[in-house]
């Protein structure tokens, strides 16, 4: 386990067993605190005030430990816990590098870069046409979609047909543009590339077109 961060200027997140419910909740907490829950089983729910049931899909001979796994994961961060004493635990649990978080930092290295031409570079992995994050987020709509696809009620394929649509015609616009913003950034500048990023001289390819399985060709 590794040491927790310097602690958080937060009021204490609670995880305790609602007495009318019988689900194991947690109160309280920042965004970043939500985000850890939300990793750990909790679902979010907002009526007023934001607070985080445990997932029904976790088996109840494992809610007490996964409980103890969020306040490990908590305490890890530097929040303070106030737990039932069946879920409350001294320990930590090693932090990692979450997909949101390695975009965000993506995000920093753009606000912290020193011209056009390094913005530009930084945004091929956003646009990148296979395995780019809004191509990843194009493949994940239809993954969801197909699953709503299997699961016969009466409003899921309506719900199915909602996610493509978001896959199909809402991300191509964002696409499209970011390709166009990269080439008008990279056009602004004369400064050399850098090693590696330089290409032949050549038309740029046309943006992929987008087919219903949400891939490219």
């Amino acid at each position: 386990m590794n040491e927790p961060a310097a602690p958080r200027k937060a009021p204490p997140i609670t995880v305790t067993r609602d007495a009318d419910t019988g689900r194991i909740t947690a109160h309280g907490g920042d965004g970043l605190a939500h985000g850890i829950l939300e990793r750990t089983f909790f679902l979010r729910e907002v009526r007023g005030v934001t607070w985080h049931p445990m997932s029904p899909t976790v088996e109840p001979a494992d809610e007490a430990a996964v409980a103890k796994l969020a306040v490990a994961r908590l305490q890890a961060a530097g929040y303070r816990v106030q737990a039932d004493p069946q879920f409350a635990t001294s320990t930590t649990d090693p932090r990692y590098v979450t997909t949101g978080r390695s975009i965000a930092n993506l995000a920093e290295s753009i606000r912290e870069a020193g011209n056009p031409a390094e913005v530009s570079d930084r945004l091929e992995e956003v646009t990148a046409a296979h395995d780019g994050i809004l191509a990843s987020l194009g493949q994940l709509l239809h993954s969801l979609a197909s699953v709503y696809d299997g699961l016969g009620g009466p409003a899921d394929r309506h719900v199915a047909a909602r996610v493509r649509y978001l896959a199909e015609h809402r991300l191509g616009p964002i696409t499209a543009d970011l390709l166009h913003t990269r080439a008008e950034l990279a056009d602004r500048t004369t400064a050399p590339a850098r090693p590696g990023t330089a290409l032949p001289a050549a038309a740029l390819p046309a943006s992929p077109a987008s087919t219903a399985s949400g891939r490219t060709r």
